[in-house]
C-alpha cells in the first residue's frame, strides 16, 4: 500500500469515474443474460465504484494501531476416508503494530507446540501470516515467505494479490450479486452487509495473483467486512493449473478467510484470519497434506504506535518480524484459547465450494483419474506379488447433481488374477446412498491404527508382510449420513452378498530378504454369505495417536448368514486432552463374536497391533481387547522456538516426563472357538 499524493488522488478519482462506466457496461452485458435487470446491474456497478473509492485510501483519522494476536499453526493429513489427522500444532502469541501507510511490525511474545514426532516450525517458511488491513489496490493475502518478509515488496510482486476493488479491477475480475446477505449490529448501529461474488477473468492480462470467492461490504460505509476465497495465479494472461502446481499429478490450493470487526465505530480492522494451504497427489487418491494458520486479533488500541521492543525495524522494512527473548517466550502463559482449540473449530471441507474444479463436484461433468488410495494403483504383498492398476471417477455434476460413478481395475502379476470395483454414489445433503460390486484382496488383521498403509513398503524392501489375506467378492448397497460439528461423524448401513475364498503365497521374497522371509498365509473357511453391517463413528479425527483434541468413538456390528455365518461386534474409544498440567492421550479397542466363529472372524493380536514384546498374532480368541494410555508433563522451561541459520526454526526442546501402559487381552470362550483356533 503506497502513500497517495493529492494529485494522485485526483487521478484516482478520474480513474474511478471511468471505471464506473466501464464496469457498468461490462457487467450489464454479462448480467443481462442471467436475468438480472439493468437497474440491478447498475446498482452493483455503483456499489463497487463507491467501495473502490472508499477503500483506495486509509481512513484519514486512522494513522496507526496496536493489537494482540493469537495464532495457531497446524500441519494435518487427510486420509482416504476424509478424516483429518493433525500431526503438529504451534500456538504463537504476538504484539503487532501498524502505522500508515504500510509499516507493519510483529513481535512474537509467546510460544508453545506439540507434535507426534520430530518437527520444524512453520515459522521457518512464513515470515508473516497476518494481513494488517484490507485497504488499497493490492493486498498481501495469506502468508509471506520467510525469505521476503523483511524486504519491500515490488508493486508486481508475486506475493501481492490484485484487490477486487482496485482501480483496474475490471481488467481482472467479473462480479455478481450485490444483495444484502445479513444484518449486523454494532454499538447500536444497524449494518446491512451485501455479498459480492468475485471471479477472475479467464483472459486476465499479464502475470498476477487474483482472488476468487466472496467479498462482503458494509452497505452504508462501503468498507470490507469479510473476504473468503481462493488465490488464483495468472501467467502471461492465462490461469496456470487451477490448483497452483506445475508438477504432474500434484495439485495445491491456497484458501483465505479474512473477517473484519468495526473498531471505535469507525474502522473495519482484522478480527479473524485463516489461511489454508492444501496439497494433493493424484496417485495417493484423497490423501492431502494441509497447512493451516488461524489468527485472532484482540485488544485494539487505535492511533497508538508506541512500542516496547528494544530494536526498531531498519528503514524501508514493511513487514518486520521479531522475537522476544527466549526466557520470556518460555514463561508466557497468558493464552486465551487452549492449544488445539482453533484447529478443532475448522475443517478442510469448509472450502469445498471454492476448491479447484478437479477437487469438487459442483461444475461440469468430467472423467478423471482418482484412486481411493495408492493401493489401487500400486502395491506389493506375498499373495499378489506386484499389483498395478488404475482408477477413474466421473461426476455427473450439473446433469445429475451429487451423482458419481467410479471404477478401478488392476492385475496381480504373480498371482495372475485381476481385481477391481465398480460403483455408483448419490449424495444429497448429508446423506450418501451407493451401490458397488468388487473383487478385493482383504486381510484379517484387527484393530488397525489410522493411516495404516498395508504391507507394500515392508514387503517390497524387507520381505516382511504382517498381514493374512483372503480373496473376497462382494456386492453391496449402502447408505451413510454425516452429522455433528463440520459433519465429521458418520453413521453407515451396508447389505449385500459376499464370497470368501482362500489364497496362497505367490511371491517368495521382496527386493531384499530380512529375517526368515515371508511367513505362511493363515487359512480361512471358504463359502458364500449375505452380509449386513452397521457402523457409527463419533469424531473419527480423534485417534489418541495424533494431536487432535477431544473424544472419539466407533461402534461396528457385522453379521453374515449363509454357508458362512458369524456375528461380530467391535467398539473403540480415543481421547486426547489436558487435565490441569497433564497431557493425557489414550486409545482402546475391544470386540466379541456373538455366534459360532469362523477363522477369518476371530480376533488375533500381537506385535502388529503394538504389543512389541510379543510375536506376530501371538494371542487369539473370540473376545479381545487392546489399549494404550500415556500421561505426560512438560516442564515450564526451554519452550521457546530455536532459531537456526538459514531461517530455519525448530520447536523448543520442552523437556518433560511421561508414563504409559500398553496392554492386550484375548479369551477363548467356547470349545467351538478353540477348535477353530
Amino acid at each position: 500500500m503506497n502513500q497517495v499524493s493529492p494529485s494522485a488522488l485526483r487521478r484516482s478519482a478520474i480513474a474511478v469515474t471511468v471505471s464506473l462506466f466501464t464496469s457498468f457496461s461490462t457487467v450489464l452485458a454479462q448480467e443481462t443474460a442471467t436475468g438480472r435487470t439493468p437497474a440491478e446491474v447498475g446498482a452493483l456497478a455503483t456499489l463497487l465504484a463507491e467501495a473502490a473509492r472508499v477503500n483506495a485510501l486509509i481512513p484519514e483519522r486512522l494513522r496507526a494501531y496496536r493489537a494482540s494476536v493469537e495464532t495457531e499453526m497446524s500441519l494435518a493429513l487427510l486420509d482416504s476416508g476424509g478424516r483429518e489427522r493433525t500431526a503438529q500444532l504451534e500456538q504463537v502469541a504476538s504484539d503487532v503494530r501498524w502505522r500508515a501507510p504500510d509499516r507493519y511490525e510483529q513481535r512474537v511474545t509467546g510460544y508453545r507446540s506439540q507434535a507426534v514426532g520430530p518437527a520444524f516450525s512453520l515459522m521457518s517458511i512464513f515470515g508473516g501470516w497476518t494481513t494488517p488491513t484490507l485497504y488499497g489496490n493490492r493486498l498481501q493475502l495469506g502468508v509471506i515467505p520467510a525469505s521476503t518478509s523483511s524486504n519491500i515488496p515490488r508493486t508486481n510482486s508475486a506475493g501481492l494479490a490484485i484487490h477486487p476493488l482496485a482501480v483496474n479491477r475490471d481488467m481482472h475480475y467479473t462480479f455478481e450479486g450485490g444483495d444484502t446477505a445479513v444484518v449486523l449490529y454494532s454499538q447500536g448501529r444497524r449494518i446491512p452487509v451485501v455479498n459480492v461474488r468475485v471471479r477472475p477473468r479467464p483472459n486476465s492480462p499479464g502475470n498476477a495473483i487474483l482472488f476468487f470467492g466472496d467479498m462482503q461490504l458494509d452497505a452504508d460505509r462501503k468498507q470490507i467486512v469479510r473476504m473468503r476465497g481462493r488465490m488464483v495465479e495468472v501467467r502471461d494472461g492465462r490461469q496456470t493449473i487451477s490448483a497452483g502446481s506445475r508438477i504432474p499429478g500434484v495439485s495445491g490450493a491456497s484458501f483465505v478467510e479474512l473477517v473484519n470487526v468495526e473498531v471505535d465505530g469507525q474502522y473495519w480492522l482484522p478480527a479473524y484470519q485463516r489461511t489454508e494451504l492444501q496439497a494433493r497427489i493424484a496417485l495417493f487418491g484423497e490423501f492431502r497434506s494441509i497447512v493451516r494458520i488461524v489468527s485472532r486479533f484482540n485488544d485494539y488500541r487505535t492511533n497508538d504506535s508506541s512500542w516496547t521492543a528494544r530494536t526498531s525495524p531498519p528503514p524501508g522494512f514493511r513487514h518486520h518480524l521479531t522475537f522476544a527473548p527466549s526466557d520470556s517466550l518460555s514463561r508466557f502463559d497468558d493464552w486465551l484459547r487452549p492449544l488445539g482449540a482453533s484447529s478443532a473449530d475448522v475443517y478442510y471441507a469448509d472450502f469445498d465450494d471454492l476448491a479447484p474444479k478437479a477437487w469438487n463436484s459442483t461444475s461440469t461433468s468430467t472423467l478423471r483419474f482418482r484412486p481411493r488410495s495408492l493401493g489401487e494403483v500400486f502395491r506389493f504383498n506375498r499373495i499378489e506379488g506386484l499389483f498395478t492398476g488404475a482408477a477413474v471417477e466421473k461426476d455427473f455434476r450439473d446433469s445429475t447433481p451429487g451423482l458419481s460413478a467410479r471404477g478401478s481395475l488392476g492385475y496381480a502379476w504373480a498371482e495372475g488374477v485381476p481385481r477391481g470395483m465398480l460403483g455408483l454414489a448419490l449424495t444429497r445433503g448429508q446423506t450418501t446412498t451407493g451401490v458397488r460390486v468388487e473383487r478385493s484382496l482383504a486381510h484379517t488383521n484387527d484393530f488397525q491404527l489410522p493411516l495404516s498403509w498395508g504391507a507394500t513398503v515392508s514387503a517390497l524392501l524387507g520381505s516382511r508382510d504382517d498381514f493374512d489375506y483372503l480373496d473376497r467378492r462382494s456386492a453391496a448397497v449402502s447408505i451413510a449420513r454425516t452429522f455433528g460439528v463440520q459433519r465429521r461423524s458418520l453413521f453407515r448401513l451396508e447389505v449385500g452378498p459376499g464370497s470368501d475364498n482362500a489364497v496362497q503365497q505367490n511371491a517368495s521374497q521382496g527386493l531384499y530378504v530380512g529375517g526368515d522371509g515371508f511367513r505362511p498365509n493363515r487359512g480361512i473357511t471358504t463359502g458364500n454369505y449375505f452380509r449386513s453391517a452397521a457402523t457409527a463413528e463419533l469424531n473419527p479425527q480423534v485417534s489418541g495417536l495424533f494431536v487432535d483434541r477431544g473424544v472419539g468413538g466407533r461402534v461396528h456390528y457385522e453379521r453374515a448368514d449363509g454357508d458362512l455365518s458369524w456375528q461380530r461386534l467391535e467398539a473403540g474409544v480415543a481421547i486426547r486432552r489436558e487435565v490441569g498440567p497433564l497431557e493425557i492421550y489414550a486409545r482402546g479397542d475391544a470386540g466379541t463374536l456373538l455366534s459360532a466363529p469362523v477363522p477369518q472372524a476371530l480376533f488375533e493380536i500381537g506385535s502388529g497391533e503394538g504389543l512389541s514384546a510379543y510375536e506376530y498374532k501371538e494371542f487369539a480368541g473370540d473376545r479381545a481387547a487392546i489399549g494404550r494410555a500415556v500421561a505426560g508433563y512438560n516442564f515450564p522451561f526451554l519452550r521457546a522456538p530455536i532459531r537456526l541459520p538459514g531461517n530455519l526454526i525448530v520447536p523448543g526442546i520442552a523437556p518433560g516426563i511421561a508414563a504409559g501402559v500398553h496392554a492386550g487381552w484375548t479369551e477363548i470362550s467356547s470349545a467351538a472357538a478353540e477348535r477353530v483356533i
